[in-house]
């Protein structure tokens, strides 16, 4: 769990680090700093805004994560409480109340979380002088290098390279008991992907546009209530920040139970339940945390003048945030909405509950293969999903850098 969360923080504290830039951090080695010391008093306390929103939703992930809890935590004895809500729901009787209690619990220690991150940071502003995106010299880490690039070779190949090679393995190995030999390797699980009358190429394109869609209505959203909390301050802000959190600390499982209570109700005149906009809706509700907490980090570091100079020279608030705020914020919506599309296109619970009938994503395929003992499928269909993905979203840094260059 540590491996499949750390990048949150990573990509949060990346986009503060960028927008910040290291002038501060010179000056005060200018002025005699060293180098740990302008790291501890000028560095640290600048990413503190990202790093907690960062860690906060590291924690409410680690908490509500139930595919890894699922498959590895029953076999050493260790049920969390995301798997025994689902097993109240999934087993006969069913045991709603039950199960509402166990998410009232989990409610509970998400928003301590919250409250803590409050206590914390505070209403705390850093500023990064004119909210201009600065310069990143690099520097030279000296006999620290090499220690630095192998701790990070190792991070990445434990967390990514580890879990990639197992995977691509499985996919082209024609048995497992055959294991890893020249003898044993074919290409029949790929074949099959395109042979099962276009489900599995169906599933992915269908994954890929609901993530895309969610990554796209949830960044407007954040951005929006990101700005009305933290510029704008509207009354309320804590209760809008504290709503902002609920969803991140709602299992899947919970968030899904509730929108078939809700929607399948017979005085709707119209309802999106057994259609994809339930599952669109499902996915919005749970990923809506990320922009908000990724963009209220980077608007922390905006100078409290730019949008009421804007305002002075006649500009509305809304022109103010799209020529001002956006443009300076960018980069940590960017990373926002990048996290949303890559865990909306693996998104597991929901689309188990919620997928209509004749409809599956990536996730629900892949889960169906493994139930029926195709693991060399499933292994094929999560290799093409990954590879896809990163694609993806490696070409939507390439123009978010090109951008910032030009």
């Amino acid at each position: 769990m540590t491996f499949n969360i750390f990048p949150v923080v990573y990509f949060a504290v990346s986009r503060s680090l960028l927008a910040s830039g290291t002038r501060l951090a010179v000056v005060a080695r200018v002025h005699g700093a060293s180098a740990w010391r302008a790291f501890w008093h000028v560095t640290l306390p600048m990413l503190s805004p990202a790093l907690a929103a960062g860690m906060l939703l590291a924690f409410t992930l680690a908490i509500e994560e139930f595919g890894v809890p699922a498959a590895l935590g029953s076999r050493a004895g260790v049920v969390m409480l995301t798997v025994g809500i689902e097993k109240k729901l999934a087993d006969w009787p069913v045991d709603l109340p039950g199960a509402a209690l166990l998410s009232l619990l989990l409610m509970a220690v998400a928003l301590f979380a919250w409250w803590l991150q409050r206590r914390l940071v505070g209403e705390k502003e850093v500023t990064s002088v004119t909210g201009k995106p600065g310069e990143n010299h690099g520097a030279s880490l000296g006999w620290m290098m090499l220690p630095a690039v192998l701790a990070m070779a190792a991070v990445g190949g434990l967390a990514v390279g580890v879990p990639a090679v197992s995977m691509m393995l499985t996919s082209v190995m024609g048995t497992l008991s055959g294991g890893v030999s020249v003898e044993n390797v074919t290409l029949r699980h790929f074949a099959a992907l395109f042979d099962q009358q276009g489900d599995a190429l169906s599933a992915l394109g269908t994954s890929l546009s609901l993530a895309l869609g969610s990554a796209l209505i949830v960044g407007a959203l954040g951005l929006l209530a990101a700005w009305l909390v933290m510029v704008q301050k509207i009354k309320g802000r804590g209760m809008v920040d504290a709503l902002s959190l609920m969803p991140a600390a709602l299992p899947g499982v919970v968030v899904g139970v509730g929108l078939i209570l809700l929607w399948n109700q017979p005085f709707w005149p119209r309802s999106p339940y057994n259609t994809l906009w339930m599952l669109l809706l499902s996915y919005c509700c749970l990923l809506l945390p990320w922009p908000v907490r990724y963009v209220g980090s980077a608007l922390r570091q905006l100078g409290p003048n730019l949008e009421p100079a804007a305002r002075v020279h006649g500009a509305s608030p809304l022109q103010a945030l799209r020529l001002i705020v956006l443009p300076l914020v960018f980069p940590a919506l960017l990373a926002a909405m990048l996290m949303v599309f890559a865990v909306a296109s693996r998104e597991l619970v929901t689309s188990l509950l919620l997928s209509p009938a004749g409809t599956q994503t990536v996730a629900v395929f892949i889960w169906r293969q493994f139930e029926q003992g195709s693991v060399g499928q499933g292994m094929a269909m999560a290799s093409l999903t990954l590879l896809t993905g990163l694609v993806l979203m490696l070409t939507a840094l390439a123009l978010m850098q090109r951008r910032t260059c030009g």
